[in-house]
């Protein structure tokens, strides 16, 4: 009973308990029940997003390995890569590679979760075609996951990589027993059970962050690390391309894309990342492209032949896209990569010398050319010789050498200017290329000096002669036209030595100077006309330094001397002395070697030449101070000598001839210096300054040889000369009218810039009778005796 009472109570106790607790623990278990669908959710969601950031991860790291292989090109390797990752992940379904343009390169799938992998050809998968944007919530807590990265090199977009995933149906499998578990064996204790799990799953979550966080900072710092290598390669050089020597492929630094003007253009830059020998034309000048196809092709047969000698690198010019400038580049090649230690991937640097290439080419234009006329220079010329001379050797063709000189080009100079000249000579070099072939070579060798080099065809002498001389009459009539300068109009003409060469011409320095030994005889000829060299001219040349040796060691010996030819008064009121000689105004010194038999005007001739006419005249001068001291009784009478152009146009002349005069105690105002046309014509202003600094001293000039050059009535009038000596040429025919007229003329010319007259040569009484009727002042020569008197031989 008791027993019974006491069982009755307790259940009442529980139905009471159980109604006063009903709506709390029901109340708990509804929130327990949901704790517990919530926790199983929160750990799924958990659990996938674990599983989504494990597999963005293997994308990860499959698109850093392939963006080391920057031209996608090996299609093998990125196979058994995508496989190898389906192997190790039985819960990926699909992956693949595409390249920019959506060309899909490579597929590797399976049909589910567990089954075999391999690869598919054709159209992916609908799983695997993921889009290009983050998976949103849904597409995670379905129990697929989608991810893509896209394949970069240096930030240069290569491709894509795209995958798909499931779960894993063991780990929720596992999750669901635990909870099952800690739910039975706990009861109400699920909740700090759960809260565990909880902290668990987070704290799992919170170190696979940190892990993927850490994964991203090593690719991070892998990327930089490859950033730093291609900038320092870049650092190096103006541009390199990639190429890959088995698929023929290449990528283009972004240096080089901006060299070759493409990094505006993306289409033509998607071109050139393709096949390089094909491409690459559209930029490479057509001349160049067969020489960088050569280029490409022996570096193909140098890989894996390691005996073969190393390649070179070439020149190449390019035009870049939107400019009309041709660039030059030195390319060279370097091996990048290797497989089975054989070059795979080259890198074809590029350095840009169009800069360096212009310079050269400017400094070789003035090693070579005229800066003024534009025609090759001497040194060119020596070049060019040397190689005609051995085309002469083999029997080539025949060769002939002319040597142009202008004529009176010094008084063209004087008289008009440097600016002038200047003008000229441009276009005498025009003219001269105008009468010219192709294949002849001309240059300006200096001041007025041209040459020409003609190869002419194997023909006998005497057609090669008749050849040369229609080519010399030819230039001769081209440059003796009028030249229209810019301030005025000249009549220059020209004068043309020429050497023939044969078969034993060996030196290209006897060929010149042969050229200008006939060069030497057209101008003593007159000018203005041509002159072939002949066989002897060499050894006349050599006799005329033999001569002039000679000459120096007589006068050196003192084997030398002088003879005074009078200068006789004509004037009939006071022409003779008290003795019935002729009154003498002064002398002519002639120089004279006795020990030598050739002419004096020879003698002068090779003393020029030789270097030596200042010996001459410290020989006159030595003569004359002798001289003086007999002649003392006519103090008034002057001695006059001759001086040679060469040496009278030399910058310190007047003072040195002055300090010889001194040396000798011989006084200026005795002394009147001869000089000739010639000297005037070469330089007006020289000849000038130095007889006006001369008469200051007291020192006469007279004009020699009067009618016989070019001097012209401005010359006579410009130059302050004392005496005009009428050549002797002049007083030879002084019978006949014509000449009488002649000398009339000059003598009224010379009265009326107030010059006196002398006449030269004069050998009979009629031709000083004549003279005298003229009005001419003063005669001289052999009827006349050193004192006065007549030579009666004469």
């Amino acid at each position: 009973m008791n027993w019974h009472l006491k069982r009755k109570f307790n259940i009442k106790k529980a139905v009471l308990v159980f109604r006063h607790n009903a709506v709390p623990l029901t109340l708990m278990a509804s929130c327990g029940l949901i704790a517990l669908f919530g926790a199983d959710r929160w750990i799924l969601r958990n659990l996938e997003e674990q599983r989504n950031l494990n597999f963005k991860q293997a994308i990860s790291r499959i698109a850093l390995q392939l963006s080391e292989n920057v031209l996608l090109e090996n299609y093998n390797n990125i196979d058994t890569l995508l496989l190898r990752i389906l192997d190790e992940d039985l819960h990926v379904t699909c992956l693949l590679v595409s390249d920019n343009n959506g060309k899909i390169l490579s597929i590797a799938s399976r049909e589910q979760p567990g089954a075999p992998a391999s690869i598919k050809y054709g159209k992916p998968p609908e799983k695997c075609q993921a889009s290009r944007q983050e998976p949103n919530n849904k597409t995670i807590y379905n129990g697929n996951f989608y991810a893509e990265r896209r394949i970069e090199n240096n930030n240069l977009p290569l491709g894509y990589v795209t995958g798909h995933a499931v779960n894993d149906e063991n780990d929720l499998a596992l999750i669901r027993k635990i909870e099952i578990i800690l739910f039975g064996a706990f009861g109400v204790a699920f909740l700090p059970a759960f809260g565990l799990l909880s902290w668990s799953s987070l704290r799992q979550l919170e170190i696979e962050q940190e892990k993927t966080a850490r994964v991203s900072g090593l690719i991070k710092q892998l990327q930089e690390a490859q950033g730093r290598t291609h900038a320092a390669f870049e650092g190096t050089n103006d541009g390199w391309v990639e190429w890959n020597l088995q698929t023929n492929q290449c990528l283009p630094s972004l240096k080089m894309r901006r060299l070759l003007g493409i990094h505006k253009y993306h289409r033509i830059a998607q071109r050139a990342n393709h096949s390089l020998s094909e491409n690459w034309k559209y930029f490479i000048i057509k001349d160049d492209y067969q020489k960088f196809h050569f280029f490409l092709d022996t570096i193909k047969r140098k890989t894996g032949r390691p005996h073969l000698p190393e390649v070179s690198g070439i020149e190449v010019r390019i035009k870049p896209i939107g400019s009309e400038k041709i660039q030059t580049l030195k390319v060279e090649a370097v091996v990048t990569k290797s497989v089975n230690n054989e070059p795979s991937v080259i890198a074809l640097v590029a350095n840009n010398i169009t800069r360096a290439k212009e310079q050269q080419q400017r400094i070789n234009h003035l090693a070579f050319y005229d800066t003024l006329t534009g025609l090759r220079n001497r040194f060119s010329f020596e070049e060019e010789l040397k190689n005609a001379v051995n085309g002469l050797n083999r029997n080539e063709y025949r060769l002939a050498i002319f040597a142009i000189d202008i004529d009176n080009f010094k008084f063209l100079n004087d008289s008009h200017g440097h600016a002038a000249g200047d003008q000229f000579l441009i276009q005498v070099a025009n003219r001269i290329k105008s009468c010219l072939r192709a294949n002849d070579f001309v240059a300006r060798l200096g001041g007025d000096e041209f040459v020409i080099i003609f190869r002419l065809p194997y023909k006998s002498n005497s057609e090669i002669e008749t050849l040369t001389t229609s080519i010399a009459g030819k230039l001769l009539a081209k440059l003796s036209n009028a030249f229209s300068l810019t301030n005025c109009t000249v009549y220059n003409t020209c004068s043309i030595g020429i050497c023939i060469a044969n078969t034993e011409s060996k030196s290209t320095a006897t060929l010149l100077d042969k050229a200008d030994m006939a060069l030497y005889k057209a101008k003593g000829m007159g000018r203005n006309c041509y002159y072939i060299y002949q066989a002897g001219m060499a050894s006349a040349l050599i006799s005329k330094a033999t001569t002039a040796e000679r000459l120096r060691a007589f006068i050196d010996a003192g084997e030398s001397g002088l003879f005074l030819q009078p200068i006789i008064r004509l004037d009939t009121n006071d022409s003779l002395n008290n003795k019935g000689q002729q009154r003498i105004a002064g002398y002519e010194a002639l120089f004279r070697c006795p020990r030598l038999k050739n002419s004096i005007q020879y003698l002068i001739s090779c003393a020029e030449e030789a270097g030596i006419i200042n010996s001459i005249t410290e020989s006159i001068l030595d003569g004359i101070k002798d001289e003086l001291s007999k002649i003392r009784h006519n103090k008034n009478a002057y001695i006059s000598i001759n001086i040679s152009p060469i040496q009278f146009l030399e910058n310190k002349f007047p003072s040195k001839f002055l300090h010889q005069l001194r040396d000798r105690d011989i006084d200026p105002e005795r002394i009147c210096i001869e000089i000739t046309e010639t000297a005037v014509l070469e330089d007006t202003n020289c000849a000038l300054d130095h007889i006006t600094s001369l008469q200051k001293e007291g020192i006469r000039f007279s004009l020699d040889d009067f009618g016989t050059g070019y001097a012209s009535i401005e010359l006579l009038r410009k130059l302050p000369f004392t005496y005009l000596k009428i050549d002797r040429t002049y007083i030879q025919n002084i019978h006949q009218e014509s000449e009488i007229k002649l000398i009339k003329s000059i003598i009224s010319m010379a009265k009326a810039f107030n010059m006196e007259l002398i006449g030269e040569g004069v050998e009979t009484i009629g031709q000083k009778t004549i003279l005298e009727s003229l009005g001419c002042e003063y005669a001289q020569g052999f009827l006349f005796n050193k004192d006065g008197s007549y030579n009666h031989v004469s």
